[in-house]
């Protein structure tokens, strides 16, 4: 467990470091807006905490498993993840839940470094961490599998540390702590993730902090709309749990 608590803190860790140099940079060398000192920092910390997964051995970068997931469960996962996304948003968003993050997000989205690190880097250095180190080395502690599954989808939802976001991680961390179970394999996860991240950026590029109501325009097309994605992701995980083999171990 200390190994867990000791990545968590690295993971902090290099993004305080980088935002302090970079400060730094603004500071004394050239001027640096806040929005771009933030995608900046993101960006280095994101892939420092990357290296230092790979350099250390928490996870591997080796293709043998990756070769195991079909081009036909990677759709049917995208599939899943994207109807699950869209119930998800809807229900926190009518739940009320503050979004303290949401201008940041915007301002981020809408800067090249910014869009980097939400988009691509940020999602594949969460699935590496969460769901390779964490989860991985939780399924060997545990007996059983959905143990590790909800912790370490709990701890996902906790660092965010944004009040909309930690339901949100939470849930879909066990969507791809459960694809990282049965597959073996961060592939499935990881594009599901930058699907989900990819969209989030692209609505907030487009649409800014306009509610899923105010976008739809009609309240009643909203939620069919919700009912037929959920629908869809009760299909898709039931095909997925049909063709998926059980894992011994990750």
């Amino acid at each position: 467990m200390w190994t867990i608590v000791k990545l968590i803190l690295f993971y902090f860790a290099y993004q305080l470091g980088f935002t302090a140099l970079v400060a730094a940079i603004s500071h004394f060398v050239v001027p640096i807006d806040g929005i771009m000192m933030t995608s900046l920092a993101m960006v280095a910390s994101t892939l420092m905490m990357m290296w230092h997964l790979v350099r250390f051995k928490y996870v591997s970068l080796s293709h043998d498993k990756y070769k195991e997931v079909s081009r036909q469960v990677l759709l049917v996962a995208v599939v899943f993840v994207f109807a699950a996304m869209y119930v998800l948003n809807l229900l926190i968003e009518q739940a009320g839940i503050p979004n303290t993050m949401e201008d940041t997000f915007i301002a981020m989205s809408r800067n090249p470094f910014g869009l980097l690190s939400i988009a691509l880097l940020a999602p594949i250095l969460e699935e590496m961490l969460f769901r390779g180190a964490i989860e991985g080395r939780m399924l060997r502690m545990f007996r059983n599998p959905w143990t590790a599954i909800v912790v370490s989808s709990l701890i996902f939802g906790v660092v965010h540390m944004n009040p909309a976001q930690i339901p949100f991680a939470f849930l879909l961390g066990m969507m791809f702590g459960w694809l990282y179970y049965r597959t073996g394999s961060m592939l499935p996860g990881i594009v599901g993730h930058v699907l989900n991240n990819s969209v989030a950026a692209a609505n907030m590029i487009l649409y800014g902090n306009a509610t899923l109501e105010e976008q739809v325009q009609d309240k009643l097309s909203m939620w069919l709309w919700a009912a037929v994605a959920f629908a869809v992701f009760i299909v898709a995980a039931a095909w997925l749990n049909r063709h998926l083999k059980k894992q011994e171990s990750v």
